[in-house]
């Protein structure tokens, strides 16, 4: 009895088991010590509040109140523990979110089932693309997706108490910014909309999404920086497989920038493989919740397909008129993150899918049955192997050089007078990086305003930015004007010159009256005008205002989930207190 008792409470904590360990294998390297600097994942190792973390660098900021977060869990742990933890939750976020939707499509879901299930939530070309390009504030979208469409639905059946959880966890959800706001709104709207509204929940997740995004959207509306039609062309989704671009996005890739593609999904064999089993696991899922009376559960994943589809057509111009001219249209211009409910809904199918594969028969069908099962389960990992282990290495935490962090404290330290940063690019290759592209690591280690290039160079040309200070030093640079010059008339008193870096850094030679502050193997630090006074530090109404909303919406939304958490501890039989839990 005991033995049979032990061996139960195995089998159902075996999906637990794998959602916890099966993040560590594809993160691998990424988890070591120091800190991973990939495309868009630039993390200062040493916590700070920046004008960058802050939102106040950019007309149009996109890392609050993500880097906030970051910056929080730093103090606590350290940057890297910090980021390595974010990294990791996010997946075993994403995987206990997708055995709970499944055992919503299958309530006697299999152990071995919800173990497909967690596979296929983690190791998919969604996960891959974005970790390598660092977008973690996306894959913490994707995460929450089965969670808010579990909680959706609940509502949608008339449980009352629902709403305010749900208000709770769409506020929760925005900590990771735009990207992670728009996909927690497209997993709930549509579940709240049909077939008939409900209007008083949807009201409140509306309240909450809002409130949320103040930090960013607050001041983006505000200043209303221009953008640009260029910028809608440049990422809308390209094809990562030979299957076209829209067969790509149904297969959970389609990523608008080819050097995150990995080299496996070339195959015409494998990508072909990798779709059969996403569309035969969401037939699954769409057979299930129509048993359920559930199928508005797939219209988040039908009208994310349906616009990552049109912002590949584009017909018209509509798309990049929605992107370029309606107000907040800018949040959807990386429209491939939209499939991210198609994808937790294929994950899910899986589970399913493989349940019915494994049905009770002769020895001959439960092993054939069991066999084929076994291969479906396993044809995320068998179609893109390369996800393993920092998706090959790509993602391998690095220590920052000593000297490139003392003059980032340094410039902390000094009065204030604003920093111009060179070599004029936003991205960098630093030796000590392994040459991987990352965005340049200054703005988010310095506490001064920091002028830099935030124009987004690509193959087929430069997405502008929206720093009017920084278009114009662009413009100067390229006219053949001294950097130093350039960047002294638009009122910066500081200059950091990054060496050892890719493009490189420019001949710098302190002009009369300056005074050099560090001049090391990373790092020229220049004060242009010693002794000038520290120009005071100005903080817009606009920030003031957004910071307080997101701040007051996450405190209530923290208070509701402290609230919901008691009583449900309250309500726990005390027979079932220290069981295994499933999810």
């Amino acid at each position: 009895m005991t033995t049979g008792r032990a061996s139960a409470r195995l089998r159902a904590a075996a999906p637990h088991l794998l959602g916890l360990l099966l993040p560590l294998l594809v993160l691998g390297p990424a988890l070591g010590r120091g800190v991973v600097l990939s495309y868009d994942l630039a993390w200062s190792p040493d916590p700070r509040w920046t004008p960058v973390a802050l939102g106040l660098s950019t007309p149009a900021p996109r890392a609050v109140p993500s880097d906030a977060v970051g910056i929080l869990l730093g103090h606590v742990v350290g940057a890297g523990p910090a980021q390595a933890l974010l990294l990791w939750g996010v997946l075993v976020l994403a995987a206990t979110g997708a055995v709970r939707l499944s055992r919503l499509l299958r309530a006697d879901l299999p152990w071995w089932a919800a173990c497909a299930v967690v596979v296929a939530a983690v190791w998919n070309p969604f996960v891959l693309e974005r970790l390598v390009v660092g977008q973690w504030t996306a894959l913490l979208g994707y995460a929450v997706v089965p969670h808010l469409l579990v909680l959706a639905r609940r509502v949608r059946v008339g449980e009352a108490r629902g709403s305010a959880g749900l208000m709770a966890a769409v506020a929760c959800s925005g900590v990771g910014g735009a990207n992670s706001l728009v996909l927690a709104v497209l997993a709930v709207g549509p579940v709240l909309l049909l077939p008939r509204p409900a209007w008083r929940p949807l009201a409140g997740v509306v309240a909450a999404a809002l409130g949320v995004a103040g930090a960013w959207a607050v001041p983006a509306l505000v200043a209303s920086p221009p953008s640009s039609a260029v910028g809608a062309a440049a990422f809308a989704p390209r094809p990562d497989t030979p299957l076209g671009t829209v067969l790509s996005l149904v297969a959970g890739g389609g990523f608008w920038n080819p050097a995150t593609h990995p080299a496996e999904r070339g195959s015409v064999l494998l990508a072909g493989v990798a779709l059969v089993v996403v569309v035969l696991s969401l037939g699954t899922a769409a057979r299930a919740l129509a048993r359920l009376d559930g199928l508005r559960l797939l219209a988040p994943a039908a009208l994310g397909l349906a616009l990552a589809v049109l912002a590949v057509l584009d017909p018209a111009g509509l798309w990049t008129g929605i992107v370029t001219s309606v107000p907040g249209g800018g949040v959807l211009r990386d429209a491939q993150k939209l499939v991210a409910p198609l994808v937790v809904l294929a994950a899910s199918g899986v589970g399913v899918l493989v349940a019915g594969l494994r049905r009770p028969g002769g020895a001959a069908a439960r092993v054939g049955g069991g066999a084929l099962a076994t291969v479906v389960a396993l044809v995320p990992v068998l179609t893109l192997p390369s996800l393993a282990w920092g998706v090959g290495g790509r993602l391998t935490a690095v220590e920052v050089p000593a000297d490139l962090r003392a003059a980032a404290t340094l410039l902390s330290a000094a009065p204030e007078g604003g920093v111009g940063l060179l070599p004029w690019s936003q991205y960098r290759r630093y030796a000590w990086n392994g040459n991987r592209v990352s965005l340049s690591l200054v703005p988010r280690m310095v506490d001064q305003r920091v002028l830099a290039d935030d124009a987004l160079p690509l193959r087929s040309g430069r997405v502008p930015g929206e720093d009017p200070a920084a278009a114009r030093v662009g413009r100067a640079l390229a006219a053949g004007v001294d950097p130093l010059v350039a960047l002294r008339r638009e009122g910066v008193r500081y200059v950091l010159v990054e060496r050892r870096v890719a493009p490189p850094a420019p001949d710098v030679v302190p002009p009369a009256g300056s005074r050099v502050l560090a001049d090391t193997a990373d790092a020229l630090v220049l004060d242009l005008t010693p002794g000038a006074a520290p120009v005071q530090r100005v903080t817009p109404v606009a920030s003031v205002v957004g910071w307080a909303l997101t701040a007051l919406t996450l405190l209530a939304a923290l208070g509701v989930l402290a609230r919901t958490g008691i009583r449900a501890a309250r309500r726990l039989p005390e027979e079932h207190r220290g069981s295994v839990t499933r999810w």
